[in-house]
């Protein structure tokens, strides 16, 4: 219970200091779109888990008491994690994983340092890359990149998108606008 309270708490503070202190009217918003208590439980189980990182993407569906949980990530270990962290939420009966492994390969994983480097070392763009999973996902398979997450501005969605392409051609960019939502 204290420790519940204690990452509660902390949770809280960390999220009035991100918003300028109006976290307490946005504390359900995520991705432009609002969540009920039960959807932003999921939400924080996911943020908080372990190796969840800028290569990972993890998104959710509810549908009752039933979870579906799907994306990319890079750990055979997260993908399980994950399922096992929403199964914990109160209020979930049942957790479908659908999370896709990615395969390793030594050139993607090059692929994604040199993203990561061109997209979270512009000065323009590093405000994304503050906090302990940030925003912008960069999602390597195969050579193919998908950019996933959320960015505060068209101009942010493109000027991620531009840098990307300084390093492949091959480049999706799902990334959403947070006022515009999901």
């Amino acid at each position: 219970m204290k420790k519940n309270l204690k990452r509660t708490l902390l949770t809280l503070v960390y999220a009035s200091v991100l918003v300028g202190g109006s976290a307490f009217a946005q504390e359900h918003q995520w991705a432009g779109r609002t969540l009920d208590s039960f959807e932003w439980s999921i939400h924080e189980r996911l943020a908080e888990l372990p190796f969840y990182g800028v290569f990972d993407t993890i998104r959710f569906e509810v549908q009752g008491h039933t979870v579906t949980l799907s994306g990319q990530v890079t750990r055979d270990t997260l993908k399980h994690t994950a399922a096992r962290a929403v199964g914990h939420v109160a209020g979930v009966d049942k957790v479908v994983n659908k999370i896709e492994v990615l395969p390793p390969s030594k050139s993607d994983d090059a692929l994604r340092k040199r993203l990561y480097r061109v997209i979270y070392e512009n000065g323009l763009l590093e405000k994304y890359g503050a906090g302990p999973t940030p925003p912008v996902h960069l999602i390597v398979k195969n050579g193919w990149v998908s950019l996933e997450g959320v960015v505060d501005s068209e101009a942010d969605r493109n000027m991620v998108h531009v840098q990307a392409l300084q390093v492949t051609a091959q480049v999706r960019n799902n990334l959403r606008i947070a006022s515009q939502g999901s």
